[in-house]
């Protein structure tokens, strides 16, 4: 199927981009499961070619289009975020980057994974959750797993899941998987909450500081003013607009909602490709 594409989309920049880490890339397609689908995507000039299983692909264009954030005006975005030189090379750059609305469970556990790590060390221990308690799906001869319910994970427990190389991270993992089961607390909802309120309920979370409940709220729950702040947007911003001035988190969130207001999400995440590229090319772990 071929999915009609009006919006700026980089599907590679958009998949590649430390938003999400299971999608792979082989030649000019790349898999990735979305809910309960395996999918493989390849852009054209216009439109995303799409293969999927178990659904159809045209089953799959309004997930699609939902998971790509197509309903994103990207050119208002750039318009609003635009406004200097750094921002404008970033944008010229990557056009088309664009924020995903993934799952929030999947997206949840990930970040928990993400801390003290990298991205190829978050992929693989994503994968290995996926892999050792996931369901299989297959699509030709690619095979991959859908990711596990907290029920699954609660129920492995913090042991079987340090065997998956978790390391401290086994821990929180296990403890929000059972908090997220019981019910206690329940992520979709987080979505029609103000900010700062989702923000409390993430970080109440074992495992859940200021920069991960910034990315659930980002890559999943469609709080574009969420500003995460690593170690390479730390970079970007200090040296590009703060004359190598240090800030505290809290501060530096304060300050790039002020000058993006809603949008700092998207400008948070080209400041972050781009100088998480520069690092690679130094020959920095990425």
């Amino acid at each position: 199927m071929r999915l009609p594409i009006s919006q700026p989309l980089d599907l590679a920049a958009t998949l590649e981009s430390g938003q999400a880490f299971r999608w792979r890339r082989q030649g000019e397609w790349h898999y990735g499961v979305v809910g309960e689908n395996l999918v493989a995507l390849k852009q054209g000039l216009s439109h995303l070619e799409v293969r999927s299983s178990p659904s159809s692909p045209e089953h799959m264009e309004t997930p699609l289009r939902n998971y790509l954030r197509l309903d994103d005006d990207l050119e208002a975005i750039y318009s609003r975020i635009g406004t200097d030189p750094v921002m404008r090379r970033a944008i010229a750059s990557y056009r088309g980057l664009r924020l995903l609305r993934q799952d929030p469970w999947e997206c949840l556990v990930s970040f928990i994974c993400s801390a003290n790590s990298n991205i190829p060390r978050i992929s693989a221990t994503v994968q290995a959750l996926a892999q050792g308690y996931g369901q299989p799906l297959s699509l030709g001869d690619y095979v991959d797993y859908t990711f596990p319910t907290p029920e699954r994970l609660a129920e492995a427990g913090e042991a079987a899941l340090r065997a998956l190389k978790l390391g401290f991270r086994a821990k929180y993992v296990a403890q929000v998987a059972e908090r997220v089961a019981r019910g206690e607390v329940r992520l979709e909802p987080l979505r029609s909450l103000p900010y700062q309120e989702a923000r409390e309920a993430l970080t109440s979370l074992p495992g859940v500081g200021d920069k991960v409940a910034d990315c659930v709220l980002l890559f999943s729950l469609d709080k574009l003013e969420a500003f995460p702040v690593d170690r390479w947007v730390r970079r970007a911003v200090e040296e590009s607009y703060l004359d190598g001035a240090k800030l505290s988190y809290k501060a530096l969130r304060a300050w790039a909602l002020e000058r993006w207001g809603t949008d700092a999400g998207y400008a948070q995440q080209y400041l972050f490709h781009a100088m998480r590229l520069q690092g690679r090319e130094k020959g920095e772990v990425v």
